[in-house]
């Protein structure tokens, strides 16, 4: 059979095709870094003059223009390259930018996480020993730390609408975010429940950044989810946290929830889910990832579920979103120690 009428790659080309995925992964990486897409207007460019604009050797450049757009980043016109859809993401002013997304996956510590993969193959653990080192990293490297939060205000961007859109908040009075980082879903559900109050709660120095956006409706608080008291809320947001820690470390995070939650409260793991069928999946992807820099974990609705038993919650549903996250919904049981109602 000729190669153009196959529909799908030999068992060779399969995996030599994946052995070499990593080259197209980090050309885009460097070219986000460099700003190439900035740097392209809607004239078409060549090669020379995008590197003069980028600072970029011009034969290099254009060899990974070649690459990126023989898969649709970027297209080739006479002797230089325009934009397609795809390449127009990586733009610094598209209002649905990825670039500060792809620059954290390409940064220094994500990549070398994941060029040490051998390691926590053989040991189960991250290179860098887990999220809290990472958090050190962070603070000691500046630059790094805000390619970061840059690239999860962009995920919020896109993850926080959905939510919005597949969760009802209107009956929520008190809405804690733990773990919340800059607080932008939390402050996204005030816009959405007028009549609630937030409560924002995170390390010291993430709350005292995130005070630049104060709310009347909004009390940041500043603590250690594995130390001090969680506050009392009727709702507990939990995005993008679970997933950073291990199921020891995760479970112990639950538990804090739990000890602050009154009876009726409800808890919120906002997360990618691995689904349960084979076949390619973005969590599935994410989990390795995890493995790899923070030493944490992608899960099921399955292991949600555990996790949350073990913590004194029962799952209630999942609710899909139209973005690759689900939101998993959870309510205390009774506590054991209670008498049973007669």
């Amino acid at each position: 059979m000729r190669p153009d009428l196959r529909t799908r790659p030999t068992a060779a080309e399969l995996v030599s095709e994946l052995t070499n995925a990593h080259v197209l992964a980090r050309c885009l990486h460097v070219l986000a870094e460099l700003g190439v897409a900035d740097a392209l207007d809607d004239d078409p460019a060549a090669p020379g003059e995008l590197a003069l604009r980028t600072g970029m050797d011009a034969d290099a450049l254009a060899r990974m223009l070649r690459l990126t757009a023989a898969h649709g980043v970027f297209a080739a016109a006479g002797a230089g390259y325009v934009h397609t859809a795809a390449s127009r993401l990586l733009r610094s002013d598209h209002p649905q930018s990825l670039r500060a997304l792809v620059r954290m996956r390409g940064s220094p510590v994500m990549w070398r996480g994941v060029t040490a993969l051998g390691e926590a193959a053989r040991t189960g653990r991250a290179a860098a020993h887990g999220w809290a080192s990472l958090l050190d990293y962070f603070a000691a490297r500046p630059a790094e730390a805000r390619v970061f939060n840059d690239a999860m205000a962009v995920k919020s961007r896109h993850v926080v609408a959905a939510v919005l859109d597949a969760y009802d908040f209107g009956g929520c009075a008190v809405v804690a975010d733990i773990g919340a980082g800059p607080g932008h879903l939390v402050q996204a559900v005030l816009e959405r429940a007028p009549a609630a109050v937030g409560v924002l709660f995170d390390l010291p120095h993430v709350v005292a950044d995130a005070a630049s956006t104060p709310s009347p409706r909004l009390e940041a608080v500043a603590g250690d989810f594995f130390v001090d008291a969680l506050p009392a809320a009727d709702a507990y947001l939990l995005m993008d946290v679970l997933h950073d820690w291990s199921d020891a470390d995760a479970g112990t995070i639950l538990a804090a929830v739990r000890r602050a939650a009154p009876g009726d409260a409800r808890v919120l793991i906002i997360e990618t889910l691995v689904p349960e069928t084979p076949g390619p999946h973005v969590g599935k992807t994410l989990d390795v990832v995890m493995l790899a820099v923070t030493g944490g974990r992608e899960r099921t609705a399955a292991e949600h579920g555990a996790l949350l038993a073990a913590a004194g919650f029962r799952l209630l549903r999942v609710v899909p979103t139209r973005t690759p996250y689900s939101i998993v919904e959870a309510a205390p049981t009774r506590d054991p120690r209670e008498r049973a109602p007669t």
